[in-house]
């Protein structure tokens, strides 16, 4: 009898553990994977293009979430001599908002131009990406990448399945290993990379991120250290809000 109730329990279990994940689903683990997880690196930057010589940065960044729908980022540079000591504050919320303070003036302002290196802050936070494929056509195919087994999910427009956004998903960490951005033509535009992970608290977390604009012409290759998924001290935290304290 104890057989029976077994196998009838796993009738009724099957389509329930038989249950694909829908593209969307995958796409929302993945990129939802690190929230809420306060992350601490130190991160050296190395910026190419066809017009210019190589730059490099480096900076420490620090983020924090407080809640589910408020997520902060902090960073200070270290180099060039240009930056050093220069502060970025971030708040990603309803709205985006971005403040710097730089040494020379020691005033905290928004971010109203374009600023060298920022886009560093964007790599881990998936929120706009999330928010311009929602709408979006998804195709999702399971393949072999780099020796593993991945998701391929492909966003696109209903009039145009050439223009769309591919993303590399392990199947079982849900960790992004790429995303390409095909134009309207089918051509890759642009490819964000993360690679060499790390396990850390359980979780992979990538120490090499690059991402380049093909079309541009630029290169971003951006190697993290000191990685740390620790609570952040309390010194920490009130220089995150320190950006956002006065608003």
């Amino acid at each position: 009898m104890k057989f029976k109730r077994f196998i009838t329990l796993l009738i009724i279990l099957s389509p329930i553990l038989s249950k694909e994940l829908l593209p969307i689903e995958i796409i929302e683990k993945s990129t939802n994977r690190l929230n809420y997880q306060d992350i601490s690196f130190t991160c050296n930057i190395k910026l190419q293009s066809l017009s210019k010589d190589p730059s490099k940065l480096s900076f420490k960044f620090y983020s924090y979430w407080p809640d589910s729908s408020n997520y902060y980022g902090y960073l200070k540079f270290k180099s060039p001599i240009d930056y050093k000591d220069t502060e970025i504050w971030s708040h990603y919320s309803n709205e985006v908002k971005i403040k710097k303070r730089m040494p020379i003036n020691n005033k905290i302002m928004d971010v109203e131009d374009s600023f060298e290196g920022i886009d560093i802050i964007n790599f881990l936070n998936f929120k706009d990406l999330y928010k311009e494929i929602q709408n979006d056509e998804l195709l999702v195919n399971e393949i072999k990448f780099k020796d593993k087994d991945v998701y391929l999910v492909q966003s696109y427009k209903k009039r145009n399945k050439k223009k769309s956004i591919k993303f590399y998903i392990d199947k079982n960490t849900f960790f992004i290993y790429k995303i390409e951005w095909n134009n309207k033509r089918g051509a890759v535009s642009k490819i964000l990379t993360f690679n060499d992970q790390k396990i850390i608290n359980n979780q992979n977390f990538p120490s090499i991120i690059i991402y380049e604009d093909i079309k541009k012409g630029l290169k971003t290759t951006c190697k993290l250290n000191k990685i740390s998924f620790d609570s952040i001290s309390k010194e920490t935290l009130d220089l995150i809000k320190l950006g956002f304290n006065n608003e």
